[in-house]
């Protein structure tokens, strides 16, 4: 499975269940277009309670890099959860 099934599957069984998902792009998409600050996990998710969690999705050989773990590390630090999840069933354990 790639990682945009993968992604897809999260955001609809999320979303289905509530949630609110942005998918969030991160990098540049042209020379004066700013996304998300590189690194920034891939789905921003809020629950209907008020808490965000931060996805990171990855395939079951996957790696997370340098630049994707600085962010985590700094989303942490303000109290943010953040999960790196190869399947729906990482997210069942971990956000609901």
């Amino acid at each position: 499975m790639t990682e945009s099934e993968i992604q897809r599957d999260i955001k609809k069984y999320l979303e289905d269940a509530g949630f609110r998902v942005y998918r969030m792009n991160s990098g540049y998409l042209k020379k004066n277009v700013k996304l998300a600050p590189p690194g920034t996990p891939d789905l921003m998710v809020i629950s209907p309670f008020g808490k965000t969690t931060w996805i990171e999705v990855k395939t079951e050989t996957g790696k997370v890099s340098d630049i994707q773990l600085v962010m985590h590390i700094i989303l942490a630090s303000y109290g943010q959860l953040v999960i790196i999840a190869r399947s729906v069933e990482d997210v069942k354990e971990i956000v609901i």
